[in-house]
Parts: C-alpha cells; structure tokens; sequence
C-alpha cells in the first residue's frame, strides 16, 4: 500500500497518516534525557500528547483533541503540539481551525514538515471546496475559495520539497476548468431569464432518435402537435431538417425550469408552430438540457 498523505482523504488506505508527520522535535523531551528526569509538566505534556496521537490513531478524534488541548493548556509555545492539533482537526475537516494551528506552529518553530503538512491540508480543502461548489445554485465563490486554497497549498511547499507538485498543478487545472464551466452556465441561465417561460421550450428523447443532427444554436425547428399519441395526448414533436429529433418535455423532472411543458404550449401554438434551436444548458451530469425558442 502507498504511504498515506496529510491531505488525502481521511478514508483512503488504512485511513490515518503515517507517524512521520506527526511531527517529533527539539521540542519534544524525554523522561531520563541524560540522566535526568525532566519536570512533572513536561511529563504531562508528553502523556497528554501520546494519549492524542493514540487517541487519533483508533479514530478518535474527539478524544484526541481534548488531549492535544490539554498539552498545549500547559505550554503553548510547543510548535509541535501545534502540527499535530492541526493534523487531528484536518481529520475532522475543520480546515479553517487547522490552518491556523499550523500557522501557530510555523510561527514558533518554521520546519519543513509542516510546511508539507499545512500544503497537503490546503490541497484537501480545496478539493472539499469544489465538490461543496456543485452542490449550489452558483457555485463560483466557492470555486474561487478553492482556487485561493490551491494558490496558497503550492506557495507553501518549500523550495526543497519532495511533494509531488503536480498534484497542485492537476487541482489547479481543475479548478479553473470548473470556474469556466460554472461561468458559462451562469451566463446560459441568465440568457433563458431573458425569455418569456412560454417562449422557450425542453428537448427530450434526443437518444431514442438517432440521426446525424447536430443541434446549432439558430437552426430552425418544426413543433407538431400529436393528439392521436398513445403516450400522451399533449405531445409535441421536434422536427430540424425534416427529421424527428425528439419531444418537448411534458414532465418536470425532463425539462428546465424556465421553461413550458408540452401540456402549457397547447393553448399556445398552433397545431404546426415554427421555432429554433436556443442553446444546450449543462451543469454537471443531474443538468443538461437541450433548449428551444418558440418563433411563431
């Protein structure tokens, strides 16, 4: 199995980072360092720190933070406790939190570990950001947090890193490829808001007519009613160059919604009614839509 990363995902491989980046410094002492037994609190501080990372390793992250809290209640000017609450609370996807503890920890004691640490955590947030992006209306603020998330994952990496910086470079390139696709649906949305509902038009069963058609935005289409339709008595079929190239969607799930079904346009048009082709509107796989304008 390859070694698990800060940044991929928590459930990847055995799920839980390799005990490498959990950091181990100046800063870490020992009981018995030549001879001598370090202070009680030093003590606890180590006990309340292992009792995190075990804690962290069996999935606990709750736990683990309460621990790693502790540890830095007593001394918080220990720049690796700081890595490894930062690490505990990227688990938890609280990135926000655990860019700040990794700044707190950089502050301290700057270490090329956590500047890893802290490239890789931005590069998961940044991911995070996108996916959260497709799940709204206009996602192109989230996308360009994402955006400002990868900027500042591949400026962290130092300049000796062994990181593979294409990573960055792939998530980079995604993202912005998602920014032009979110923008021209906004700009395809905001076209169909120019329309009157009763203009505009859904073309469905494209796949069920197979012909070599290639739909551009101007091209005339044909409408034509078919009350004789065992399916359904509102039919109307598409026709572009005298073929058959589908129907306009009767149902709310089959059509955009701004615009009418094939039941709103019967008292609309005419029994043969001319149109074209508007443009196709898609946004992800659950949208995608060929839209047509009514003429006359």
């Amino acid at each position: 199995m390859n070694e698990w990363h800060i940044g991929d995902p928590v459930d990847w491989g055995d799920g839980w980072m390799d005990a490498q980046n959990w950091g181990h410094g100046h800063d870490d002492e020992e009981e018995g360092h030549n001879g001598f037994e370090v202070d009680l609190t030093t003590r606890k501080i180590n006990e309340y720190s292992k009792k995190a990372w075990n804690y962290y390793m069996e999935f606990q992250e709750e736990e683990a933070l309460h621990y790693i809290n502790l540890a830095l209640d007593l001394n918080d000017r220990h720049a690796n406790n700081w890595n490894r609450k930062a690490i505990i609370l990227e688990g938890m996807k609280r990135y926000a939190e655990s860019e700040k503890c990794y700044n707190k920890s950089l502050e301290l004691s700057p270490q090329k570990l956590v500047y890893e640490n802290k490239a890789r955590m931005l590069l998961s947030w940044s991911h995070q950001l996108l996916e959260e992006s497709k799940e709204l209306p206009n996602g192109l603020n989230k996308l360009k947090e994402a955006e400002n998330k990868i900027i500042k994952a591949m400026n962290a990496l130092p300049g000796d890193s062994e990181e593979d910086i294409n990573k960055y470079l792939r998530m980079r390139d995604s993202i912005n490829f998602y920014i032009d696709y979110e923008n021209k649906f906004q700009r395809n949305h905001e076209t169909l808001k120019g329309y009157d509902k009763f203009e505009l038009f859904t073309i469905t069963g494209r796949k069920f007519y197979r012909n070599n058609i290639t739909l551009t935005s101007g091209m005339p289409l044909k409408l034509v009613k078919e009350p004789d339709n065992e399916f359904d008595k509102d039919a109307i079929a598409v026709y572009a160059k005298n073929e058959k190239i589908g129907y306009v969607a009767n149902k709310d799930y089959t059509k955009y919604e701004l615009t009418s079904s094939a039941s709103e346009l019967q008292d609309k048009i005419e029994d043969i009614a001319q149109g074209s082709y508007l443009l196709y509107l898609d946004r992800y796989a659950d949208l995608q839509f060929h839209i047509g304008r009514i003429v006359k």
